[in-house]
């Protein structure tokens, strides 16, 4: 399911460029529930040695974004809007009835008026979707190296993108429906995905690799569902692996 936001501001809107994790707590302080927010910000869903939170959230939009140099801040031109991402109903009902509630929202050092929101549950009907990405898919492995872990960030255009992607699934899969789905005949290939695709971030003082662009996705139905409910690859809920149906396509 999706839950959309619409802000409105009385003008352009500085943010700093790696706001990811402004974003993060803004969505945290509007949880109604004191024991959701808890439980979400300090355990979430565990499996095995991982913890999933079970949403995931796009990049803040505007009508315009552009960037200014000078003061090395984004600039977006309101209406602004987010989309929050979620397999589990309760969390988008209480971030609706927080967002509702507060009316007026602080990101940084900005203040944000809520205008409207808009909910949807778009269904995957067939066994290939194409998505566009709205924050980056991570996909990602660890490895032990000299004294300190290296973290490696895969292209999707490496043969073990997809695999993790369709692993990462399966376990959400296990978490939201308590059994396994099958990864086999599973696939994500890049569409329209270029160089510029590429999305270096930082979460806090974290650097993380990402990519944008479109991806057609085949395989069960049902991980197909999660890809839209719970987000690609790893990193979600701090603002990565969001995704949306393009229009118009299905098989």
């Amino acid at each position: 399911m999706q839950l959309t936001i619409f802000f409105s501001a009385p003008g352009p809107v500085a943010v700093s460029v790696q706001y990811g994790h402004l974003l993060q707590g803004l969505i945290y302080r509007q949880m109604d529930n004191p024991v959701l927010r808890s439980f979400l910000h300090e355990h979430g869903f565990a499996l095995e040695k991982r913890r999933f939170k079970l949403f995931t959230f796009s990049r803040l939009m505007g009508q315009a974004v552009t960037y200014d140099q000078a003061a090395g801040r984004l600039v977006l031109t309101p209406p602004l809007r987010l989309v929050i991402c979620s397999p589990i109903p309760f969390i988008l009902q209480e971030l609706g009835t927080g967002f509702l509630r507060q009316g007026r929202v602080r990101l940084g050092d900005v203040f944000l008026e809520v205008k409207e929101m808009a909910t949807a549950a778009p269904r995957v009907t067939g066994q290939a979707i194409r998505v566009r990405m709205l924050s980056p898919v991570v996909v990602y492995s660890t490895f032990p190296g000299d004294g300190r872990k290296y973290t490696y960030y895969y292209s999707p255009f490496e043969p073990r993108f997809v695999e993790l992607v369709a692993n990462n699934l399966a376990k959400k899969h296990l978490l939201v429906h308590g059994r396994r789905a099958s990864t086999d005949g599973f696939a994500i290939r890049p569409v329209r995905v270029g160089d510029r695709d590429l999305k270096v971030t930082y979460y806090k003082d974290i650097v993380i690799k990402g990519w944008m662009g479109e991806y057609e996705l085949s395989g069960d139905p049902e991980l197909l569902q999660l890809a839209l409910d719970a987000g690609l690859g790893s990193k979600n809920s701090q603002g990565y692996g969001c995704c949306n149906l393009v229009e118009g396509f299905s098989r």
